[in-house]
């Protein structure tokens, strides 16, 4: 399983890198327009996914030692609710860093880490214990989730987009 939590790791710093160069492309107007949906701007869904990374990222280090999650922003995550960026390119930049962290840190995991039991408490402060492995593989799928909302936010602006090829770099 470590080799496909590797092969995850590496697609979502792919694939995020190619949606924040469309992105990037993008009038800086259409990053805080509200589109519908939950999360209802390009602004609002990455300060969302980047906050959501962050948070696991942060339980996970709390797992065992990882030197991949050592230092800022690990020890000093913002609080709930916290805006973590407020312009484009300061999330880029916050995500690139981040999607370089989750590499490292898929580098040092063992299969011993990924079938363990982890302990840990919600943003609700409920406790709860599940199979490591299992919340590494939630966050790359909460990841796609989300990737998908953006694409059709730009499929709706006409934007042409494609963040699901696994196989580009498989």
């Amino acid at each position: 399983m470590t080799e496909t939590i590797r092969l995850l790791a590496r697609y979502n710093a792919h694939v995020n890198a190619e949606m924040n160069g469309v992105l990037a492309a993008l009038a800086p107007e259409e990053w805080t327009k509200e589109r519908g949906g939950f999360y209802p701007s390009f602004h609002k869904l990455a300060a969302h996914l980047y906050t959501a990374d962050l948070a696991w990222l942060v339980r996970f280090g709390g797992f065992r030692p990882f030197k991949s999650l050592k230092g800022d922003p690990f020890d000093f995550p913002p609080s709930p609710g916290e805006a973590p960026f407020t312009a484009f390119d300061d999330y880029a930049a916050k995500r690139k860093f981040l999607d370089a962290a989750f590499v490292s840190f898929a580098a040092e995991l063992t299969d011993a880490d990924l079938a363990a039991d982890v302990s840990y408490r919600n943003f609700r402060g409920e406790a709860l214990t599940k199979r490591f492995g299992s919340l590494v593989l939630h966050t790359f799928n909460h990841q796609t989730h989300h990737r998908g909302m953006i694409a059709l936010y730009l499929d709706q602006m006409g934007v042409k987009n494609d963040f699901s090829n696994l196989s580009a770099i498989a």
